[in-house]
């Protein structure tokens, strides 16, 4: 009898031992599946990353956290979660798992860390790994691979742009190619506020360009720089830094003399343009004003921007007709005075302590004997207008170069 009574208890609690362990176990069902409870690898990180079997080489910034997304691998091979932390906070979720599968982990290290940062994976069954962050911190916008450096010379505030193909502008005007084209600006240790405008065509094929701001098209990015003889300014390519918009006053009146002087059976009138299109746009930085006028002889394109620096401008295309009549007057811009030549294509008028520069063709002159009025598109007139009379002029352009983020090792 206590033979088949050994055997009832043990019938008994051998379900019920067979139940706790499949119940406590770490894969449940999977109780007595052998091998690791998970697999922690390396994913893949970018070009700059130097990885030695589980010991990652990363990069922090100044600027902001530097994000490397999926650079870690947690494969899990039974239905549960392991727990994730760090020794620099740069685990921004505290488990993966749940069920048998590959999770990618990112990692996002601080701004300003440097040093070792262990990242650990853990189980309460016991199983534990890590994977060891050796971060060194540079001079560099973060996420960013590669980036262009444009070394200039030149005193004030500047206006710079660059277009998505890498085209420089400097207050509109083109004035070089980047190897690098971007939306992030970085001058003086400092990310720069940026705006993103769309410029399109507003007349095809006419050489240089016709274009003007516009609510689509190709987009620049522009930042305001304040220069102190030679700077270094890097443009990142990375997306916008969004940031709220400025208040900027609305553009003001651009008050000039702009025309020609033509004969009449009355006598010379002066053929001055109408406004026959006006649209105002609102950037994160400047507020431009797009019109488009007609005369008798010419049609003019024309948009006035403010900024937040004191400083305004402007820019000015011509279309005029062939004909041959003549002049004695030819006035593309003239806010009063003569032009003074300072420069190559460069002017200045000067009226009390407002200063405005040209940089165009002559941009007002008399005829006598009278000459033919002009024909054709004339070149572009960009315009910068310095109500304190302090401007120092376009900045001149030292060099232009690429930088490629290249990893680190010991």
């Amino acid at each position: 009898m206590r033979r088949e009574a050994i055997i009832r208890t043990l019938l008994f609690f051998f379900p019920t031992l067979v139940f706790v362990i499949a119940l406590t176990a770490p894969g449940g069902e999977h109780a007595f599946r052998t091998g690791p409870l998970a697999e922690v690898s390396i994913g893949q990180p970018p070009h700059y990353v130097y990885v030695s079997n589980k010991t990652l080489y990363l990069y922090s910034s100044p600027y902001a956290p530097w994000h490397y997304p999926a650079i870690i691998v947690v494969k899990v091979f039974y239905p549960t979660a392991v727990l994730t932390s760090s020794t620099c906070g740069a685990v921004v979720v505290s488990s993966v798992g749940g069920q048998p599968g590959t999770y990618p982990l990112d990692i996002v290290i601080p701004p300003g860390f440097q040093g070792n940062c262990w990242v650990n994976f853990t189980h309460p069954s016991g199983w534990r790994d890590a994977v060891l962050l050796r971060v060194r911190l540079i001079d560099w916008y973060p996420g960013a691979a590669e980036r262009a450096v444009i070394a200039l010379n030149g005193t004030g505030w500047q206006f710079i742009q660059v277009g998505q193909d890498g085209a420089l502008y400097i207050w509109e005007r083109p004035v070089a190619r980047l190897p690098v084209s971007g939306c992030v600006f970085v001058f003086n240790k400092s990310v720069l506020l940026t705006e993103a405008q769309p410029y399109r065509e507003v007349v095809p094929n006419i050489n240089p360009p016709v274009v003007a701001p516009s609510d689509a098209g190709a987009v620049r990015y522009g930042a305001f720089v304040k220069l102190h003889g030679v700077s270094q300014l890097y443009v990142y390519k990375a997306p916008c830094v969004m940031s709220r918009r400025l208040n900027v006053s609305e553009p003001p009146s651009l008050v000039a003399e702009i025309g020609v002087t033509l004969p009449a059976p009355t006598g010379p009138v002066f053929d001055m343009p109408r406004v026959e299109k006006s649209v105002i746009y609102g950037t994160e930085l400047r507020n431009i004003n797009y019109s488009e006028s007609i005369a008798s002889v010419y049609k003019l394109y024309i948009y006035t921007y403010s900024t937040p620096v004191g400083l305004w401008g402007a820019v000015l295309r011509h279309n005029f007709a062939l004909t041959t009549l003549l002049t004695i007057k030819v006035s593309l811009f003239r806010p009063g005075g003569e032009p003074v030549r300072i420069g190559d294509d460069v002017w200045i008028y000067r009226m009390g302590n407002v200063t405005y520069w040209i940089h165009g063709p002559r941009p007002y002159y008399l005829c006598e004997p009278p000459c033919g009025v002009p024909t054709g598109w004339q070149k572009p007139i960009y315009v910068v207008v310095d109500p304190a009379g302090e401007w120092g002029g376009w900045p001149q352009i030292l060099s232009v170069k690429r930088d490629v983020l290249q990893p680190w090792k010991p």
